[in-house]
């Protein structure tokens, strides 16, 4: 499900021209103007461009993306203040069936017809704005994560490996912490990165 901070607005989505060229996947955040504060695009690139997450799709694993984008306050003697942010993400999914891909964020379902439509889905370029709360000098920092499995696919890995059966409605994970259920995210041979980009820095007002 998507999650908004009440002092953001996605403004547009506009799709990203396809690139041939092979590249490590990057997170590109530029400014844009606007009329009162300052905004953002931001967008994934090259993601694939490792064929890896293409096999995990179409082994029936779904491809999770999560976005998030603060607005910071740069200072000079300290740490940066974050004074907004946003969240949001989606899931694809490949149907080996009609041989289609389907993005779903809770919201909406979109059918990909093929791979290069998905590519171009994938690097689109998400606008927003967020507010500063004070004159200063700012910036835009977004994280883009990306997994082939969930916090609940995990939580259903160690479940089956315990002999739990989770039609019972509940999880009893025992000794196992958080920490080690992640640790099989970061282990198992399935493709995940998380990358960051910043904006350059403006003055506001």
């Amino acid at each position: 499900m998507i999650k908004h901070a009440t002092t953001a607005l996605v403004c547009c989505v506009v799709f990203a021209f396809d690139a041939s060229a092979q590249r490590e996947p990057d997170v590109v955040v530029e400014l844009r103007p606007s009329d009162d504060a300052q905004a953002a695009s931001v967008q994934l690139r090259g993601l694939l461009s490792d064929s890896r997450y293409l096999r995990a799709m179409r082994s029936g694993f779904p491809l999770y993306v999560e976005y998030q984008v603060e607005l910071r306050r740069s200072r000079s003697n300290w740490f940066d203040d974050v004074v907004a942010q946003t969240f949001w993400e989606y899931v694809v999914l490949y149907d080996p069936v009609r041989e289609t891909f389907v993005v779903e964020d809770g919201e909406s379902r979109e059918e990909l017809s093929n791979e290069q439509e998905l590519r171009r889905r994938l690097e689109a370029v998400w606008a927003l704005q967020l507010t500063p709360d004070r004159a200063g000098r700012y910036y835009y920092a977004a994280t883009v994560s990306v997994r082939t499995l969930s916090d609940s696919d995990v939580d259903e890995v160690f479940d089956w490996l315990k002999g739990e059966d989770d039609s019972r409605g509940a999880r009893r994970h025992g000794f196992i912490t958080r920490g080690a259920r992640k640790l099989l995210v970061r282990i198992a041979p399935l493709p995940h990165i998380r990358k960051s980009g910043e904006s350059r820095k403006f003055m506001w007002p």
